[in-house]
């Protein structure tokens, strides 16, 4: 039997990154659930890979400004690609998966570089610190 402990606590909306460095830290979680995105422990039973790529997209759009516009689409872009990729691999067997990942690595970079833009041309973030964000 498997029961999943339901906090009162308990917010259905799904958490969006809302900076730069918690997409990258989204995609360092992502890639390591993937091709399946479902939290096997029950602490997490609605993940699956539409409320990961979903999150992953609407964070995208919360950091448009800060990448530009052309980075946004690359991003979006990106994005549809790998979770296609992962959904036509699920058991991880017939080398798409990988593909995914490499297309995660690459949105990895571009939230990177622009990371690095962002303190190279020492833009503040929300906090009016320079950090990258």
């Amino acid at each position: 039997m498997t029961e999943y402990f339901t906090s009162s606590y308990h917010n259905t909306t799904p958490y969006i990154p809302a900076s730069l460095s918690e997409i990258y830290d989204l995609l360092g979680a992502m890639i390591l659930e993937a091709p399946i995105f479902i939290d096997e422990s029950g602490v997490f039973p609605m993940r699956t890979i539409d409320t990961r790529f979903h999150q992953l997209v609407e964070s995208f759009g919360k950091v448009r400004k800060k990448v530009g516009e052309e980075r946004y689409a690359q991003l979006m872009d990106l994005a549809a690609q790998a979770k296609a990729l992962f959904a036509a691999d699920p058991d991880g067997d017939n080398g798409k998966s990988d593909q995914g990942r490499a297309l995660l690595f690459a949105i990895e970079e571009i939230i990177q570089a622009s990371r690095s833009r962002r303190v190279a041309t020492k833009l503040k973030d929300d906090e009016g610190e320079v950090t990258g964000d």
